[in-house]
């Protein structure tokens, strides 16, 4: 059976999208504040840190947060 992925809509206004992708996923120690600068302008960051927290993302800058700081929202949310 094919499964069929379907893009989330808010992905079509992510200004991610016209970024450099490596740029969200920065190497262990390296700086993730260019990521949190283009999250900060981005219209869907709201949506994108939601989709974030739902589906489990473990890696790289999602709505402006860090995997450590998606993390803190988790267990306080809990």
């Amino acid at each position: 059976e094919e499964v069929l992925i379907r893009p989330e809509p808010w992905t079509q206004e992510a200004l991610c999208a016209e970024t450099d992708p490596e740029m969200f996923f920065p190497e262990k120690g390296g700086t993730t504040a260019p990521a949190k600068a283009v999250c900060g302008e981005c219209d869907v960051k709201q949506q994108c840190l939601e989709y974030a927290l739902r589906t489990g993302q473990r890696e790289g800058i999602w709505g402006g947060a860090s995997p450590r700081e998606r993390a803190r929202m988790l267990r306080r949310a809990s």
